[in-house]
């Protein structure tokens, strides 16, 4: 007979909103086991010290932590405060914490999204083919994509966070080049 235990899982989907995180339990869990002590560890960008999450987490949660929540701004400030782009080590556990857990990295890349899209709103395409400097410009915009894809996969596929945040910079560069005006595959 095998032994019980809990398959834990998490789901951490990108959304368009820049001022919350959103973390879902997939988890399978044995019956008959207790669930005990559930917890959250995040390591937000650039941090070395995790926050811990321990409110809310019944089997099934699904939370949306703010900029308040992971303490980047005070529980006291009203302002709404979007969370930074970059590499999060997220890590669920249940009793024994130490020993049944789940980690993982996601490459959140919401604000640069959005910057994306934006610009892509602003290539005035229609429903035929596009003129050459339109086609440039989506070109450009592809090229870009493609990087912040596979920072994604390097991060989250990979497990190559390094490489993440490196892809992931170097796409901010290209888009910041791309909204001043040069393509992103000259030299401007």
């Amino acid at each position: 007979m095998a032994a019980l235990k809990h398959h834990l899982a998490l789901d951490v989907p990108d959304t368009a909103c820049e001022n919350i995180l959103r973390i879902c339990d997939a988890s399978v869990y044995a019956q008959g086991l207790a669930v005990d002590c559930e917890r959250l560890d995040i390591y937000l960008p650039g941090f070395t010290v995790p926050v811990y999450i321990t409110e809310g987490l019944a089997p099934a949660f699904c939370v949306n932590l703010t900029a308040s929540d992971l303490g980047l701004i005070s529980v006291n400030n009203p302002a709404i405060t979007e969370l930074p782009d970059g590499l999060y080590t997220i890590k669920y556990s249940v009793s024994p914490n130490d020993k049944v857990y789940v980690e993982y990295y996601h490459l959140r890349i919401t604000a640069t999204l959005n910057t994306y899209y934006k610009e892509i709103c602003k290539v005035q395409l229609a429903m035929c083919e596009p003129t050459p400097e339109q086609h440039e410009k989506m070109h450009d915009l592809r090229y870009i994509k493609m990087f912040l894809d596979a920072a994604k996969a390097k991060a989250e596929y990979c497990h190559s966070p390094k490489d993440a945040a490196n892809m992931l910079a170097y796409a901010q560069k290209l888009l910041k080049k791309y909204q001043s005006g040069c393509c992103t595959t000259c030299n401007c």
